[in-house]
């Protein structure tokens, strides 16, 4: 065992000499290592068991941890296991206290394998998007991650969860499961020396976001946080200044790109990596603690050490109402939760302006750490855990045809089946097998991967469903999959996909997701603040395979499942088309709400006029003309400012405002648009004919109109839209007959059985992420985009009839 030879002799005797073994793939500049294998092996020793971490990041040297971990190569990965197996098989005796399923567990279970180990799994993310051995998946089917997890959960004697998700993922596997938080050291984080003076980051009111910033999730949540401190009003911002402390892969990238959002902001203040030990004194001279979350499964996922740490030091915490801020603490007494940007900027205000209410908030905060978020809190009842373990059972790893490939080919499809799409269909197998009543199963689940999935012959061995079950659960998706339900009832004729690029005009359905040209634009349109893919300035030796493997989930995950982003990139891959972005057109955008698109559009044109139609628009431009931020610009995607101009609502034709903006354009040498863009069902506004007909004068001859609108499918009547016989030749002759625009191209209304099956119900939960088909009362309707050109002047009135026509 020639590697034991470069390892600290000290370290190994205690090794050999421990009870318990903690073993983390990360080391103790991350959280989840320093929280749940040296804090939590502190706590063991303190009761009398002889505790040691074995790290492999800290102990064995492994190049990368945190999330680049995933970016070893296989060889280095199985290599630091080897090394970790020597060292652990001189203690056959000792527990295993395993800190995470990842790359590094494999050493555990070849020792509890040879040796009889006990183990005990803790997880504390929510990391099954990660493959902790991608190129090795497709020979052993079982390291993929969630049936690596559900197998380790299974076979370990007990389980420990940091968060009330993590316990509900983890209870089906393992019925030992037990719920202990990623809580803080008091020895480290604590009030004592909170009234010193302030040497380090000064007596402003100071707001504070600390941790990796390891790619897109964390930027985002950033981002939302600065962006909410932006919309403070100034009178109260400027008595704070917000510190943003980090590191990791995107830290670069999110200083630079925060710079490039606020470039005059001077109270956003970025500091290098602290290390931990020096923590508990930064957090002495600060106030309020940010916790901006966004609601996905890694954060709900989350047992916030942060969170912690900030109520042990009394800094008062302003929270999104996600994961477990919502259990561990009460809103408005020893938390402020804000939904949503606007909501939680006025949280953060609150405890900017008011030093009463910031003082009760921390003070209540700290008495319910106290009770029961500290490690001495917690000792007796993580030592009581382990001290129960026993020794796991084995089993054998299922066998079949690899899962991946069989999708594939059952689908028929030409790009590599998306790592994200095949976690979703075995997440929708599980939820159905477990459903009493299969009527009662949302009809969404029943989709052509879950069909596939039930006819992969490893199914029954790999996801623990018996081959008699798996037939009824065939014979129930080919019943009620919504495709099946909904055909009946559509009113626009059937028709497949034409050949040939994606039609200008068309419903924004699912049709073109296998078309490698359409991929290719998905890529490159498909852009915002949290877009952040791997490189080759990883040192990942295979990064291009796995920049792959995310491109292809990132496209399916946001474009296959959701309208809003699927109709915007096709307005953007039709004005590219038709030669708009190549950086001098300008445009006016007319919207009723808050939209990205113009935005990410700053990319492209040289400017971009955004009409804001939508309720409330003199009290936005009221905001906006005493100099606080435009809540139009708040949203979190890259843009360039000194390209888009806000204007909130439309002046009247007559009035002295619309003269004088008529005259300086004109003296100012402004030229007319060289398109216009309707989004949101601008199309079906009441105002729509007179917005139309003011904008018209403004256009370029030969410009283009582009509209974003609904197609009503089946003829109902409780939605604005498209009516059935307009998605033939029926647009295009009202067009014709009222306007001097001609619609550009046929109107492709093909609708797949995979768009079909993404139905969701107007006012169900999950409505309000926008899906491909949605049914409103008795209306069954989908987007659709269309442009046209300006080929000549309109008649008075044309706008108008036309309007009335669509609305009909």
């Amino acid at each position: 065992m020639t590697s034991e030879a470069f390892l600290d002799p000290d370290w190994l005797a205690r090794i050999d000499a421990a009870d318990v073994i903690f073993v983390a793939q990360d080391g103790f500049k991350l959280a989840p290592a320093r929280v749940r294998a040296y804090s939590f092996a502190k706590l063991v020793n303190q009761r009398g068991m002889r505790a040691e971490v074995l790290s492999f990041f800290d102990h064995l040297g492994a190049a990368e941890q945190g999330l680049l971990a995933a970016g070893l190569p296989d060889e280095e990965k199985l290599r630091l296991n080897l090394t970790a197996f020597e060292v652990l098989s001189r203690n056959p005796q000792a527990l295993l206290y395993v800190q995470k399923a990842g790359y590094h567990a494999i050493a555990c279970l070849m020792a509890a394998a040879c040796n009889g180990n006990k183990i005990v799994l803790d997880y504390d993310d929510y990391d099954l998007g990660s493959r902790p051995y991608r190129r090795i998946e497709p020979w052993l089917p079982s390291l993929r991650p969630e049936e690596f997890l559900a197998r380790f959960a299974a076979r370990a004697q007990a389980c420990v969860a940091s968060s009330r998700r993590i316990l509900d993922l983890l209870a089906p596997f393992n019925p030992n499961t037990h719920l202990v938080h990623t809580v803080a050291d008091r020895d480290v984080f604590n009030s004592d020396r909170r009234g010193e003076p302030r040497r380090r980051f000064g007596d402003c009111v100071n707001i504070l976001w600390c941790g990796d910033v390891w790619g897109d999730i964390p930027m985002r949540d950033i981002v939302f946080g600065v962006d909410a401190f932006a919309l403070v009003p100034s009178r109260i911002r400027r008595k704070a200044r917000f510190h943003i402390i980090g590191f990791g892969r995107a830290w670069e990238e999110l200083k630079r790109r925060l710079r490039q959002r606020y470039p005059e902001m001077d109270n956003l203040v970025f500091h290098e990596h602290i290390p931990p030990g020096e923590f508990g004194a930064v957090l002495n001279e600060m106030d309020i603690g940010v916790l901006p979350y966004a609601d996905n499964a890694f954060n709900a996922s989350k047992s916030p050490t942060k969170m912690f740490e900030y109520m042990l030091a009394k800094v008062a915490v302003c929270a999104t109402p996600v994961g477990e801020a919502v259990h561990c603490l009460e809103d408005g007494t020893s938390i402020l939760l804000g939904e949503g940007l606007e909501d939680f900027s006025a949280r953060l205000a609150m405890l900017i302006g008011d030093d009463g209410k910031r003082q009760a908030v921390a003070d209540a905060a700290y008495e319910r750490a106290l009770a029961d978020y500290t490690l001495d809190a917690v000792g007796d009842r993580l030592v009581a855990i382990i001290r129960r373990a026993m020794v796991p059972e084995a089993s054998s790893d299922p066998a079949g045809v690899p899962l991946e490939t069989f999708m594939r080919q059952a689908l028929g499809r030409r790009l590599a089946m998306p790592s994200r799409e095949v976690t979703l269909a075995r997440g929708d197998l599980q939820a159905v097998a477990a459903a009493s009543d299969l009527a009662a199963v949302d009809p969404r689940r029943w989709s052509a991967p879950l069909l596939a999935l039930l006819d992969w012959p490893g199914a029954a061995q790999s996801e623990g469903v018996p081959k008699e079950t798996l037939v009824r659960l065939k014979e129930a998706a080919l019943r009620d999959r919504n495709a099946c339900r909904l055909r009946p009832l559509l009113r626009i004729a059937a028709m497949e996909r034409p050949d040939g690029p994606p039609c200008f005009g068309k419903l924004a359905a699912s049709e073109d997701w296998e078309d490698p040209a359409w991929f290719a634009w998905a890529q490159r349109f498909k852009t915002n603040c949290g877009t952040f893919h791997v490189s080759a300035a990883d040192n990942i030796s295979d990064f291009e395979a796995l920049r792959d493997d995310d491109l292809l989930n990132h496209v399916y995950s946001y474009f296959k499942r959701s309208r809003g982003t699927w109709e915007r990139v096709h307005l953007l891959y039709g004005l590219d088309r038709l030669g708009l972005l190549d950086g001098k057109a300008r445009m006016l955008v007319v919207s009723p709400a808050i939209d990205g698109f113009y935005l990410a559009l700053t990319e492209w044109v040289s400017r971009v006029d955004v009409l804001d139609i939508g309720d409330g628009t003199a009290a936005r431009a009221k905001r906006a003309a005493a100099g606080d931020v435009d809540t139009w610009l708040l949203k979190p995607r890259l843009f360039h400012r000194d390209r888009i101009v806000i204007h909130h609502g439309l002046p009247s034709p007559h009035s002295e405002a619309a003269h004088s903006k008529a005259a300086h354009s004109k003296a100012a040498g402004e030229r007319p648009w060289d398109a216009l863009l309707l989004l949101q069902d601008t199309i079906f506004d009441p105002a729509a004919g007179s917005l139309l007909a003011w904008a018209d004068e403004r256009l370029a001859d030969g410009g283009v109109l582009a509209v974003m609108g609904r197609l009503r499918l089946n003829g109902g009547t409780d939605v604005a839209g498209l009516g059935p016989e307009l998605a033939g030749d029926g647009l295009a002759a009202l067009f014709a007959r009222h306007t001097g625009f001609e619609l550009l191209g046929d109107f492709d209304a093909s609708l797949s059985d995979a768009t079909l099956d993404r139905l969701v119900r107007t006012g169900s939960p999950g409505a309000e992420n926008p899906h491909l088909v949605a049914l409103t009362g008795d209306t069954l309707h989908a987007s659709a985009v269309w442009f046209c050109r300006k080929t000549g002047p309109t008649a008075p009135g044309g706008w108008t009839h036309l309007a009335a026509a669509l609305r009909a």
